[in-house]
């Protein structure tokens, strides 16, 4: 009872944090020796009482209408006269209308001021809101994840709009009436505007709750963001059961109603397409997507919460153990974002004034939603993609007291305090798992309302390796420093960590990449240039690079080729082997090999070599070698031309041939043709994609309907289909 006494004392006679601010008609001037002169016995005195010794002074003083004089230390002064340092400190007083950084500018001008200011004014930290759960220590989660001290820097503000679908929200409940916009709301299950929570167990009356419950207010439970405004989008029936239809029109609607975040307890196993195309439309869209990992003791990954571009949250106890409830627990996994306390969670519940303890990773994801809505509010400029990874990379890692599930915890167990200490890592570019070479510029954040430096390093197998930068001044969404990677090769990474001033606090945030200052290598070893083949040739050589990206192995006519034609494209490295076979067959004359090889960090490196193609002539070798008559179909088809320019044929021939390409109507006549000559797409060996842009022999767009057409080699027909076309 002591206790709780001394708490309500603290709060009534201390207020809370806010921005700075000035004391209304008051300045402070420290005067030079011997210019203001008040009674040492005298706190506050008239002007017309004190002995000003310089006319500008006086001036200055009419001129402002100043009333009243305190000196500053006049109490220290009784005790200790000898402070004589502490006598020309005073406040001014004058009208509360008189715009107090101005007429303080003034005077810090005059010759005989030695400083001048407003006087600020600061407040209390406001760390225990006065919520009965919260003060008796039943809501243990916001501690263990730091929020009195987080709220310090901010409790939220309403023009953060936090989406709750879920079963709807009982809006009549004390602690929620203030915070949730019902006129906004829906209730996509019944498909009207009266979202209220009719699930047996509220559930997103808890789960709201946790997110904003009214904090500071003498009732029931505090909420992770005081002031934040809940939407409540009803997507769940009242057994608790949901259909992706209401799902998808629920985050349409929290997109409609510019909702911020979304937070989504509910979740199942298995793939949903639709479900994945909206939630990336919603994050696309700048929502901050957070998802209930499941209640199911598995590894097995559930929907929507293991999307890549959704929180996944799993569920811890008091001692940040991962949850376990006996028959059922929380779920874990390489594809778990983060945790969040989610047993024995105290939180609103049925009626208009209860209040009771459940547990869940639908617990655990609304102290995350809640989260994401305070550091939004601390800055209302950050991207989605921001929070999110400010709530990752501030976690604390638990790893240590989860060993059986080290690595299946995400970031670790979210903490508030850090995510808004102000101490802020984030590398935005290079992106992790990039392929870098030569000088690049690495850019991101650090920074923050207690920051005071941040080192960015280099890392090679975890050890230290060299300092890119490091500064005492903050950088936002900028360059952080350069990095000449000239003589590095393979896998680095890259470390920033922003410290705090006092050296207290660190943040980290860390990525790896992959340095490539080596050159690809190319060679055609076989055939030599000058050489003349025939039939299917072998080409030998050589394709490499540290890390390959490709090679492309073509060939064109001439010594001058207007196009080339590919041969193969090769993923993987060759050293002194087989690039890839050319059929030369129906081809002669002069013709270059070229291979080109490519790095995945974006250089390429092209050889050639100079051959003569000779073959013996077979002209009904062309038909022979066709296996049967294969009916084809272009792609697309319908060919809609308000949707693409062109289709595709595709075909394959087993040699290089001469062909011609016939298009008929059902009358049959002839409405479009085009030749190709052998080795080129259309005539070359292997599949052929040549393709046609809807328009008849005159330049003319063909009418709708069914065309038929024929793909001819030496007079043989070897191919047939028919195209729908639509306009």
């Amino acid at each position: 009872m002591r206790r709780k006494i001394v708490i309500c004392l603290f709060f009534f006679i201390f207020c809370s944090l806010a921005h700075a601010e000035y004391a209304p008609g008051e300045i402070m001037v420290k005067f030079k020796p011997g210019i203001m002169v008040i009674p040492k016995t005298m706190g506050v005195v008239g002007v017309g009482l004190a002995a000003v010794k310089a006319a500008s002074v006086k001036a200055l003083n009419a001129k402002h209408e100043v009333a009243k004089v305190r000196q500053v230390y006049s109490g220290v002064l009784r005790l200790r006269p000898d402070r004589t340092d502490l006598e020309d400190d005073y406040v001014l007083i004058f009208p509360e209308s008189k715009d107090v950084e101005k007429i303080a500018e003034e005077y810090q001008k005059d010759p005989n001021v030695e400083s001048a200011s407003p006087v600020g004014i600061v407040k209390a930290f406001e760390t225990n809101p006065n919520d009965p759960y919260f003060a008796n220590g039943n809501q243990y989660g916001l501690t263990n994840m730091k929020c009195p001290q987080a709220w310090d820097r901010t409790t939220g503000t309403n023009e953060t709009i936090i989406a709750v679908l879920d079963t709807g929200v009982n809006y009549a409940h004390e602690d929620l009436s203030a915070k949730v916009d019902v006129a906004n709301g829906w209730d996509c299950v019944n498909d009207d505007n009266d979202p209220m929570d009719d699930h047996s167990d509220v559930h997103g009356t808890t789960v709201a709750g946790v997110i904003a419950a009214s904090t500071n207010n003498g009732k029931g439970v505090a909420g992770v963001d005081w002031n934040a405004t809940i939407l409540p989008v009803k997507v769940l029936d009242s057994d608790g059961e949901g259909k992706i239809s209401d799902i998808l029109e629920g985050l349409e609607w929290a997109m409609a109603k510019n909702a911020n975040i979304v937070n989504m307890s509910f979740g199942q196993r298995g793939a949903d397409p639709n479900l994945r195309s909206k939630c990336l439309d919603a994050y696309n869209a700048g929502l901050v997507l957070v998802a209930a990992a499941g209640n199911d003791n598995v590894e097995i990954p559930s929907i929507p919460a293991s999307y890549s571009f959704v929180l996944a949250v799993a569920a811890v106890d008091v001692n940040d153990k991962l949850s376990n409830w006996g028959l059922q627990g929380s779920n874990y996994g390489s594809w778990i974002d983060i945790c969040a306390p989610g047993t024995n969670i105290y939180t609103t519940s049925s009626n208009t004034s209860n209040y009771a303890t459940t547990s869940g990773t639908s617990l655990a994801c609304p102290f995350v939603s809640g989260l994401a809505g305070l550091i939004r509010s601390d800055n209302l400029t950050r991207t989605n993609r921001q929070i999110m990874n400010i709530i990752k990379t501030t976690a604390e890692d638990i790893d240590g007291l989860n060993p059986s599930y080290a690595g299946k915890l995400g970031h670790g167990r979210v903490n508030a305090y850090d995510a808004l200490s102000g101490l802020i890592a984030d590398i935005s570019s290079p992106a992790s798992g990039a392929y870098i070479r030569g000088q690049i510029d690495i850019s991101g954040t650090a920074g923050g309302w207690v920051f005071g430096s941040y080192i960015l390093d280099l890392l090679s197998n975890e050890v230290f390796v060299a300092t890119i930068e490091s500064k005492a001044a903050s950088v936002e969404s900028g360059v952080l420093g350069s990095w000449d990677t000239a003589g590095l090769n393979g896998e680095h990474k890259i470390r920033l960590r922003s410290f705090s001033a006092s050296g207290a606090n660190t943040i980290e945030a860390s990525l790896t990449v992959y340095v490539d200052n080596t050159t690809p290598e190319a060679g055609i070893t076989s055939p030599a240039s000058g050489a003349t083949i025939g039939g299917q040739a072998l080409i030998i050589g050589t394709a490499s690079d540290q890390y390959l990206n490709k090679y492309l192995l073509e060939y064109g006519e001439g010594s001058s080729p207007a196009s080339f034609e590919q041969i193969i494209e090769g993923w993987t490295s060759v050293a002194g082997g087989v690039l890839g076979t050319w059929e030369t067959t129906g081809l002669s004359g002069s013709y270059i090999i070229r291979l080109t090889v490519y790095g995945k960090v974006g250089d390429s490196v092209t050889t050639s070599v100079v051959v003569t193609v000779q073959n013996a002539t077979d002209p009904t070798k062309t038909a022979q070698q066709q296996t049967g008559l294969p009916l084809t179909y272009a792609v697309p088809n319908p060919f809609d031309r308000t949707v693409t320019a062109e289709i595709q044929f595709g075909y394959t021939l087993a040699g290089n041939f001469a062909t011609r390409i016939y298009l008929f109507d059902l009358t049959g006549n002839l409405a479009w043709q085009k030749s190709y000559s052998a080795g080129v797409d259309g005539g070359k060996a292997g599949v052929n994609t040549p393709t046609w842009d809807g328009k008849d022999l005159f330049g003319a767009e063909v009418a709708n309907g069914i065309y038929l057409y024929q793909v001819v080699a030496d007079q043989a027909v070897i191919a047939k289909g028919k195209i729908i076309i639509l306009k």
